[in-house]
């Protein structure tokens, strides 16, 4: 019987060939239905376990220091209690947002109200930024977290920088302080880089130059897994390192700020500031009642919060820039300027009308704070005795516009263009608010004698008052106070130019201001500002308070030969200025002067108590 032909080696091979690859094919399919269908819900779990998350690295804010280096301000590690957003899908991050018993058990952990972490967490969750449960938590909040983390879905402890201010309380309301951004100031800074957590500058200095200050933030990837757990560090690339916001320099001189918030130690409310009458720059800043910064650096209660504004204290209101008082007696440097410089009279001049204890105009008697009166002076003995009846003749003299412009051209009346935020402008008058507020051309000119001496409608800062007194005691050179001196890596920085326009008159005029400032200090109302070795310029002022006691105010200048310290102290509802203020300075001038510091700070009367009414101290 015949067979047919057998196949070839070559065919053979080629079935060899299709079968090991349709065997090869089949291997696959079943290794796809295994990963895809049988073994779904477990790689699904081991996939959700690592997952990779941008960390940010939170930059340092830039130190503070004052004119010598020495530091107000730093910024240190502190342990920051987290929230960060869990993935989608996980199952976790439902319940972290919705479960109660985890909100309870966290608001617990962190020790704040459970409304709100909870909307801290739902924040987070919708905008998938890290929230910061607590700031700067105690160690033992810190190991209770770490103790039961691995039960807190998308909780985590971090190192964090926060601001730190070595001398507490020491120029708070100049410095200000950082805090926890809040949700209107994120809303206005998102474009601007800004995060859930971060710090910036609330008020003071921290909040005006928040730009310089503020770092640039670092980052890198790591791995975690459903938990929101840091398993590893993701090694393609390196992280990016925070880099440190910029240091500032203050004009600051920590020991004569130290001996102004000494003499001002008795003083429940009320501020005080030094200026370099040469170029501007604050020596000191103080407002009563003060706060300690640190305390704001990591968030206080609700219940602090109440405390410390209790009674209208508002210790973060910086009085020295932000409140205005009737300047008193102080401005007759200026009605005594304004009368020189236009030539209605000279050192020598006596008005026809004495004081023998008030003036009649208008059918009306404005009293002299000297009951008893104090006859017929001439300029410089009217401002050594504060003779309110003279200045009532002056002021009459002069007219609303001479006294207005000579003001403002000493620095009152505007803004001094500090680096400070929310200064006060004050209040001179002019024409135009008088016809406001009289209707034109009907107000009296009654107001030209209280504003004479520094009462009436004028309002000015405590700032305002010591560029006005630096000013003066410059001879007339306009100055711009300013806080800030230098800032680290900014070669281009520079104070601006001031904005008054100083007093242009002969120097003969100043020769007669500064006899007579020094003539109050030496046998006037300043006699408790005398500094033994050293000629002060002074005057001193009590500021009526329709709201209760007169203020006390005193303005002075130091050394007269070569003027270094311009300083105003303003102490609210206290008396009179040369019992209360005027020893205040001199505490002041004789520590930094003299380098006295054997004496404790003047003893004052609380606030509201009826002051002494003794000639030999009281003093206008």
């Amino acid at each position: 019987m015949p067979q047919g032909p057998l196949p070839s080696d070559r065919d053979q091979r080629h079935a060899a060939l299709g079968a090991i690859v349709l065997a090869c094919f089949g291997l696959i399919l079943l290794g796809l239905v295994r990963l895809q269908i049988l073994q779904h819900d477990e790689l699904k779990r081991l996939a959700e376990q690592n997952r990779i998350r941008l960390d940010i690295l939170r930059a340092p804010r830039g130190d503070i220091r004052d004119r010598a280096g020495r530091l107000l301000a730093d910024s240190q590690p502190s342990f920051d209690i987290l929230f960060r957003p869990l993935p989608a899908e996980s199952l976790t991050r439902a319940r972290a947002t919705i479960d109660p018993a985890w909100l309870t058990r966290i608001a617990a952990l962190v020790e704040d109200d459970t409304a709100d972490v909870r909307r801290r967490v739902r924040e987070a969750n919708r905008s998938g930024q890290t929230a910061v449960l607590r700031r700067a938590a105690p160690y033992g909040v810190m190991a209770a977290v770490e103790e039961f983390r691995a039960d807190l879905p998308g909780i985590d402890v971090q190192v964090s920088p926060i601001r730190h201010y070595p001398e507490g309380m020491l120029a708070a309301q100049l410095l200000g302080y950082a805090g926890q951004i809040n949700d209107g100031e994120l809303s206005t800074r998102l474009d601007r880089g800004y995060r859930m957590g971060d710090l910036i500058g609330k008020n003071g200095l921290e909040r005006r130059y928040e730009d310089v200050l503020r770092g640039v933030d670092g980052a890198e990837f790591v791995v975690v897994n459903a938990m929101g757990k840091r398993v590893a560090t993701l090694s393609e690339g390196p992280p990016r390192l925070p880099v440190p916001g910029h240091g500032l320099t203050l004009t600051l001189d920590l020991d004569i700020q130290r001996a102004l918030e000494a003499a001002m130690s008795n003083i429940e409310r009320g501020a005080a500031v030094v200026l370099d009458p040469r170029d501007g720059g604050v020596l000191a800043m103080v407002s009563k009642p003060a706060f300690d910064p640190n305390e704001f650096s990591v968030g206080i209660s609700s219940a602090r919060w109440k405390d410390l504004n209790r009674d209208g204290a508002y210790p973060l209101l910086n009085r020295a820039i932000q409140s205005a008082y009737p300047p008193g007696s102080t401005f007759k440097i200026v009605t005594m300027m304004a009368g020189l410089r236009d030539d209605l009279i000279d050192g020598g001049t006596h008005f026809p009308v004495g004081c023998a204890g008030g003036y009649f105009f208008g059918g009306r008697r404005f009293g002299c704070w000297q009951k008893s009166g104090h006859g017929n002076l001439d300029t410089k003995a009217a401002l050594q005795h504060s003779c309110d009846v003279y200045f009532y003749q002056l002021g009459l003299k002069l007219g609303l516009g001479r006294l207005e412009t000579t003001a403002r051209a000493m620095g009152l009346g505007e803004k001094t263009g500090i680096d400070l935020p929310a200064e006060t402008r004050g209040l001179v008058p002019d024409e135009a608010w008088y016809d406001k507020r009289f209707k034109r051309g009907k107000w009296p000119r009654g107001v030209l004698l209280n504003l004479g001496i520094g009462q009436g409608e004028l309002l000015a800062s405590p700032l305002q008052l010591a560029t006005m007194t630096a000013i003066a005691a410059n001879g007339g050179r306009p100055i711009r106070p300013h806080v800030v001196r230098e800032v680290a890596g900014v070669p281009t920085f520079k104070v601006d130019k001031p904005i008054e326009a100083g007093i242009q008159t002969d120097a003969s005029d100043w020769d007669v201001v500064h006899e007579a400032m020094r003539l109050v200090v030496e046998a006037g109302t300043a006699r408790a500002s005398r500094v033994e070795g050293v000629a002060v310029g002074g005057k001193t002022g009590t500021a009526q308070n329709p709201h209760g006691n007169d203020h006390a105010l005193y303005v002075a200048y130091a050394p007269m030969d070569a003027p270094r310290l311009a300083l105003a102290i303003v102490a609210e509802n206290s008396g009179h200025g040369g019992s209360i203020a005027a020893p205040i300075a001199g505490h002041v001038l004789r520590r930094v002067l003299l380098g006295d510091s054997t004496h404790a700070a003047p003893r004052v009367p609380p606030r509201g108590s009826a002051p002494a009414d003794s000639a030999e101290v009281i003093g206008d």
